[in-house]
C-alpha cells in the first residue's frame, strides 16, 4: 500500500512538472512528503557513488532510502511520459488550455494556504521573506524568452540542470524556466515522443536527464540545509513564491514575450474596445467553475495524503 501512494504521489508531482507554471516541488510540498524527497536526494554523497560502483545494492538502498525513492520516481517517470502524449493528444494546452489552466490555477491557489500552515507560529517578520518571494515570482514573469531553439549539447545539460528546479523548488516551474531558454518544445514534447525512433531525439533527451540529476543532487543539497537552519523562513519564502507564480497559469493569455504581458495585454484589449472591466470577467466566467474544482481537489488530496507534514 505504502508502495503504490507514493508511485500516486510520484504521478501527482510528475504531471506538474510536465504543464508550464507548474511545480512538481509545490505538489511534493502539499503532499507532504517534500522533505523527506530532498533529505533523500541530498543524502547521495562520495560513498554512495562507490556503493554504486561496487554493486553494493544493500548499502544503496539504506542510503538512498529506495522503498521510498524508487515508487516515487516510477511514478514521476511515467506520468512525465504518459501526460506528455495526453497533453498532445487531447489539446489541453491548444484549444483546452483555459479549462486546463484555471484547474490547475485553482489548485495552486489552493496551496498557499496549505504552505502558509505548515509554519507553527506565522511571525510578522515572515511577511518579509513572503513578499520577497513574491518580488522573485513576478521577476521571472517578466523575463522575455529565448525565441529560438538551441540543440546544443551543452545547452542542453544546462536546460537540464534549470528545468528539474520545478521539482526541487516549490513555486518554481522548470517546464515555463525551459520556455524561457527556448527549449520546451525540443525537450519535453518532442524528445519524450520520438525518443524511441530517432538517435537525436534520443541523445537530446540522455543529456538532458542527466542535466537534470546533476541539478536536483546540488539543489537539493542547498535547500535542505535552508529547511534544517531556516525552515519558517524558507516556507514563507516557498509561499510568497507560490503566490506570485500564478501569474504563470493564469487561463485567459494572450501570445507575448513575457508571463505578465500575456496576462495584462487581454485585460488591457478589453479595457481599449470596451472601456468596461466586468465584460473581461463576464467572458470568462465559465472557468471559476474549473477554477474551484481545482481548489477542492487539492483540499481533497491534502486531506486524505497526511495527518502530519513529512
Amino acid at each position: 500500500m505504502f508502495f503504490l501512494k507514493n508511485i500516486f504521489f510520484g504521478l501527482l508531482i510528475g504531471i506538474a512538472n510536465v504543464i508550464p507554471g507548474l511545480s512538481g516541488a509545490t505538489i511534493a510540498l502539499i503532499l507532504g512528503i517534500y522533505e523527506k524527497l530532498i533529505n533523500t536526494i541530498s543524502a547521495i554523497k562520495k560513498d554512495t557513488l562507490l556503493s554504486v560502483y561496487n554493486l553494493n545494492f544493500k548499502k544503496i538502498y539504506q542510503d538512498l532510502s529506495l522503498d521510498f525513492l524508487i515508487p516515487i520516481s516510477i511514478g514521476i517517470i511515467s506520468s512525465a511520459l504518459l501526460f506528455a502524449y495526453t497533453l498532445e493528444y487531447f489539446d489541453l494546452l491548444g484549444k483546452n488550455k483555459e479549462y486546463t489552466l484555471s484547474y490547475f490555477f485553482g489548485l495552486i491557489l489552493c496551496s498557499v494556504p496549505i504552505i502558509i500552515n505548515m509554519i507553527p507560529k506565522f511571525r510578522y517578520t515572515y511577511l518579509f521573506y513572503f513578499i520577497f518571494g513574491i518580488t522573485i515570482a513576478v521577476s521571472i514573469a517578466i523575463t522575455p524568452g529565448i525565441q529560438q531553439e538551441n540543440n546544443n549539447i551543452i545547452f542542453i545539460f544546462f536546460c537540464g540542470v534549470v528545468g528539474i528546479t520545478g521539482m526541487v523548488v516549490p513555486g518554481l516551474s522548470g517546464s515555463y524556466l525551459l520556455l524561457i531558454l527556448g527549449n520546451y518544445n525540443l525537450l519535453v514534447k518532442d524528445s519524450i515522443n520520438k525518443f524511441h525512433e530517432d538517435i537525436n531525439s534520443f541523445i537530446y533527451l540522455l543529456v538532458f536527464i542527466l542535466g537534470m540529476v546533476f541539478g536536483m543532487i546540488s539543489l537539493a543539497k542547498i535547500i535542505s540545509w535552508l529547511f534544517k537552519k531556516y525552515r519558517n523562513q524558507t516556507l514563507s519564502i516557498i509561499a510568497g513564491f507560490i503566490l506570485g507564480s500564478l501569474i504563470f497559469i493564469w487561463p485567459v493569455r494572450s501570445e507575448e514575450a513575457t508571463a505578465y504581458l500575456e496576462v495584462i495585454n487581454p485585460i488591457i484589449n478589453e479595457l481599449n474596445n470596451s472601456g468596461n472591466i466586468m465584460n473581461y470577467f463576464n467572458n470568462y466566467f465559465h472557468l471559476i467553475f474549473f477554477i474551484v474544482a481545482g481548489f477542492l481537489s487539492l483540499l481533497s488530496i491534502n486531506f486524505i495524503s497526511r495527518k502530519k507534514y513529512v
